[in-house]
């Protein structure tokens, strides 16, 4: 039996549900299909493992109202409620081998300037309200080695660069594009501290508050457990089937699912040659974000650094004295994620002291409906990737925060704002 809709919507993240939401509102009989048995993607909030009265946010959850304009836009519209960050009181750096309370050595400080200063001045030739993939900034597009190359930074603060961008990016500094950093920059209102300091909010109960409302207000139809094995186009119309035999029809189709997972999906005709040969492996990042219960740490601590664990943030603090912090790394950094004695360990680096109670994450890399964290890229590909993937195959759009085409891709507002842009697409389509 076969279910027909003006459009199908795969993958229910941010994106895919705000493209849902947008067609559902101008009329569409819109279904969403998602492959996991819940909703919300690479956003994912539930109670700490071993400590229920705990809730912890294994995926994306910080936001700007004030930097970000979809997540003002949606909160506005939904009244959710936001909360602030506690302010930081107390920091730990590794660089250049040391443990330190300034991330860089005195003698450093001329350096550290002339980095801030580089990565501000780059992050200045972006203009935030327009597609990146539209300007002139190709040669940003390079390596970070090739980016503070003529520099001459001492260690310790080339070691503090390479450790915002592993920190940004999840993955190897030397082999990512330094792009994406330099778009973060811009974001935070072309302030290079913005890392650390200009996305403070977080939704109160998990971004999937918002999420629901926004399921919840539109009443849109989600199938959850459905995994799509192949999209067919033929006559006007596009084909879902799932591994599970179930087959919808419509007469457009948004792809917003992780794009890892893409080439696992059987495209009937083919994708464009240029969008397989860039799916054709995963991408480079492997993002690991863990949450620690935490004791005799100083009080509202932040790290940064070449330790094991890129940083450590605040996630909230018990009333017992404990707190739970934020971690995070790459799939190097640890051999288990989940092995206490391992982790306190990596966060005695930063805290000598520190004794580590109870350990939660979440393997992105091992999920296969993810099969890593968000879209990094190599040198040379994170502004045509985005080009490419934002190009419509017929009746098939892709959206997802791994290609949004502004320069918070990879966050929330990303996802959203790609959503919209997906909705648009195939509002134009449909009107064909």
């Amino acid at each position: 039996m076969e279910d027909t809709y003006d459009v199908v919507v795969i993958g229910a993240g941010f994106a895919g549900i705000v493209a849902a939401r947008d067609l559902t509102d101008r009329g569409r009989s819109v279904v969403v299909l998602e492959a996991g048995s819940r909703t919300g993607g690479r956003t994912y909030a539930r109670p700490f493992a071993g400590q229920e009265h705990l809730t912890v946010e294994l995926g994306g959850s910080w936001v700007s109202r004030a930097l970000q304009p979809n997540i003002r836009r949606e909160v506005a519209r939904y009244g959710v409620a936001v909360k602030s960050d506690l302010p930081t009181e107390n920091a730990a750096f590794i660089t250049d081998g040391v443990l330190r309370s300034f991330p860089v050595p005195m003698a450093e400080l001329p350096d550290l300037e002339r980095a801030l200063c580089h990565l501000r001045d780059a992050s200045k030739r972006i203009v935030t309200g327009q597609p990146l993939s539209q300007q002139p900034l190709a040669d940003l597009d390079v390596s970070a080695e090739d980016f503070i190359r003529g520099l001459d930074l001492g260690p310790g603060t080339t070691d503090l660069f390479y450790a915002v961008v592993a920190w940004y990016s999840g993955a190897d500094p030397r082999a990512v594009s330094v792009f994406g950093a330099i778009a973060q920059t811009a974001g935070f209102g072309h302030s290079p501290l913005g890392f650390y300091s200009s996305l403070n909010e977080r939704f109160v109960g998990g971004a999937g508050v918002l999420l629901q409302a926004m399921i919840d207000q539109s009443r849109l139809e989600v199938r959850l457990d459905h995994r799509v094995a192949q999209v067919e186009q033929t006559a006007g119309h596009v084909t879902i089937r799932t591994e599970g035999g179930q087959v919808v029809r419509a007469r457009s189709c948004v792809m917003a699912v992780p794009t890892n997972v893409l080439r696992h999906i059987d495209f009937s005709p083919r994708l464009d040659a240029r969008k397989e040969e860039m799916l054709a492996t995963d991408h480079l990042g492997r993002a690991y974000k863990g949450s620690y219960l935490v004791r005799n740490i100083p009080r509202r601590s932040f790290t940064l650094g070449t330790g094991k664990l890129h940083s450590l943030l605040l996630g909230y603090e018990c009333e017992d004295g404990t707190c739970v912090m934020v971690a995070f790394g790459d799939d190097k950094s640890l051999s288990d994620p989940l092995d206490r004695e391992e982790v306190q360990l990596a966060v005695r680096e930063y805290f000598p002291e520190a004794e580590v109670l109870a350990v939660d994450a979440h393997d992105w890399c091992a999920d296969p409906l993810f099969r890593g964290g968000y879209r990094v890229d190599p040198p040379g590909q994170a502004l045509e990737f985005v080009r490419v993937m934002n190009q419509a195959e017929d009746r098939v759009v892709f959206a997802g925060t791994d290609v949004d085409d502004s320069v918070w891709r990879n966050w929330i507002d990303g996802a959203i704002n790609s959503g919209r842009a997906a909705a648009d697409e195939i509002s134009a389509i449909m009107h064909r």
